[in-house]
């Protein structure tokens, strides 16, 4: 196999990795089992239209001749919304780092704030050593674990299919469920497209950052279009996972996962030791793919805030790394604690939608005016206008603490709208 073949394939299973959280292994199968085939295809819609605004990213990039963070710097003169997209992807590594641990250290640590400041430590320890010791070889590492982590899906996919044992009544409902036509409707349309975002991972400019180090040789369209599919293999084999961990269970207990949203499907994920207390290996499987999940999303999402940190302060790899992972750190003592934590995720669900738009910039001011491309970017930048306003208002309206989540979304997004004029001047190199 020639380099270009072995990159092109390691790029892919990179866009895999990156791509499917641990919010894919919860949600999709959630979002499947409530709107049916009529919510997939909506779905599929979604994510063919994202992908193929990932691609334009990359390919913007790509023709530009510009290093990714040097567009925003050099020729938008908006430093301020990398900035903004730095701080997105602080704060995810801080929440994200702590959850991803604690999917095989959780017996251990238990899930307080102790337990997740511990995780968050070990979690982080292991991004470090990766991106600093790795180095050149950090994209191949980065492949390897998102392959493994495809590997580890499907052998847990088929071993609970093969090990639970069948219950007509109960596996009859949800497959019920899953080939169902349901009517339209707005609810259905949001969150097909709130999954279908987060199902290509825009909103941390790493598509930006992929397009940085491709050239004429590599096909972006080939790359993340079959990584955005293994992603959505994934979402499937995740599925049947979901299904078959709540078999052992009740009907009843599929409808509370079903209905019960974000808090639902966090509370499933908690469920899942007693539910299959007498499947100690599918348990096992099941932490495997989750650790996984986690690991290769925040191994790119760290790899962006890096080469963000390196840009703009013109430092070595090393010092960029023990920066990015100092800050997040340091941020992940302050949300230790669950309540903080989860308003510290509030708040990057919202500023994700619009750091979306910030990553989309590059497209939405080149000088490629094709109609696809404009329409197909303006169409997208829209869908991220209006999901993020209506997830801001979902967010005060909850209360409590999640209204220090929209103001520090509000923080978020409004720097990188207006923080240029706050910056000091840029030295020209």
């Amino acid at each position: 196999m020639d380099d270009v073949k072995k990159w092109t394939l390691y790029m892919t299973f990179l866009v895999a990795g990156f791509a499917t959280g641990i919010g894919t292994l919860g949600l999709f199968p959630q979002f499947w089992l409530k709107y049916g085939l009529t919510g997939l295809a909506v779905h599929v819609l979604f994510l063919a239209l994202f992908a193929y605004v990932a691609i334009l990213e990359a390919e913007t990039v790509m023709k530009s001749g510009y290093y990714f963070v040097e567009l925003y710097h050099k020729l938008f003169r908006r430093r301020a919304m990398i900035i903004s997209i730095l701080v997105a992807v602080i704060i995810f590594l801080s929440y994200y780092t702590a959850n991803t641990m604690l999917s095989i250290l959780a017996p251990l640590l238990g899930t307080g704030t102790v337990g997740r400041l511990i995780a968050k430590v070990l979690m982080f320890a292991l991004i470090f050593v990766v991106l600093t010791r790795a180095k050149e070889k950090s994209f191949a590492i980065m492949a390897f674990g998102s392959l493994v982590f495809v590997v580890a899906v499907a052998v847990t996919a088929v071993a609970f299919k093969t090990q639970i044992p069948e219950n007509a009544t109960f596996l009859g409902m949800a497959k019920h469920m899953l080939v169902a036509r349901t009517s339209l409707s707005l609810d259905l349309i949001r969150d097909a497209a709130m999954r279908a975002a987060y199902g290509v991972g825009l909103g941390f400019a790493f598509y930006l950052m992929l397009g940085s180090f491709l050239n004429e040789r590599f096909n972006p369209r080939v790359i993340i279009g079959a990584g955005v599919l293994l992603q959505f293999f994934v979402s499937v084999l995740s599925t049947i996972i979901v299904v078959y961990a709540i078999a052992p269970s009740t009907p009843e207990r599929l409808l509370t996962y079903v209905y019960g949203g974000e808090e639902g499907a966090i509370a499933l994920m908690a469920e899942l030791p007693t539910l299959l207390k007498d499947y100690q290996v599918l348990l096992l499987l099941i932490a495997i793919s989750v650790f996984f999940a986690g690991l290769t999303s925040l191994l790119p999402t760290a790899e962006v805030g890096l080469q963000i940190v390196e840009s703009m302060l013109r430092v070595g790899r090393n010092r960029a790394t023990t920066y990015l992972i100092g800050a997040s750190l340091a941020v992940g003592v302050i949300d230790a604690a669950p309540s903080v934590a989860d308003m510290a995720l509030k708040a990057v669900t919202v500023s994700i939608f619009f750091t979306s738009i910030y990553e989309l910039w590059p497209v939405l001011n080149s000088k490629e005016k094709r109609p696809a491309v404009m329409g197909a970017s303006i169409l997208a930048a829209l869908l991220f206008l209006v999901g993020g306003v209506y997830a801001l208002i979902t967010t005060f309206k909850a209360g409590g603490i999640y209204i220090a989540s929209g103001i520090l979304a509000m923080v978020i997004v409004g720097f990188g709208l207006i923080g240029d004029g706050l910056l000091p001047a840029q030295e020209e190199v």
